[in-house]
């Protein structure tokens, strides 16, 4: 693991009041927040830090108001940036995003992980309105 992403990883450790973080063996970090969403926190390298919260099963058949939602979050206007919704091959929704490291904290970090956790599940409901 690269050195500032390992130092952000120690931080955020340290924020989440646990001793460590160890990544898995696909090389991320996966968090669990309240009873049923995981954010994975991946090291790509020292510039940026990708952040991916599975959300949901995609929808067989959604609504136009569904996937209106759904693309509107992608969409360069969305409050959502720098994440976006996709879908895995597994026909998994998830929330992605890659964030700069430089400057950010292990504090900082746990906000944000948090945050991406909120949104997924406010899609997850929303997803499951339809």
């Amino acid at each position: 693991m690269l050195e500032l992403t390992r130092a952000l990883f120690a931080e955020l450790a340290t924020a989440l009041g646990i001793p460590a973080l160890t990544p898995d063996a696909n090389g991320g970090i996966q968090l669990t927040i309240g009873a049923d969403t995981n954010v994975v926190l991946f090291g790509e390298n020292d510039i940026t830090l990708l952040l991916v919260a599975p959300v949901a099963a995609l929808p067989r058949a959604p609504d136009y108001g569904t996937m209106a939602w759904l693309f509107g979050r992608n969409f360069y206007t969305s409050d959502l940036a720098p994440f976006r919704i996709a879908c895995d091959e597994a026909g998994t929704l998830v929330i992605w995003g890659r964030i700069p490291v430089d400057g950010l904290s292990g504090t900082q970090l746990a906000g944000l992980v948090d945050a991406v956790a909120s949104e997924a599940g406010r899609i997850r409901e929303a997803v499951a309105e339809e």
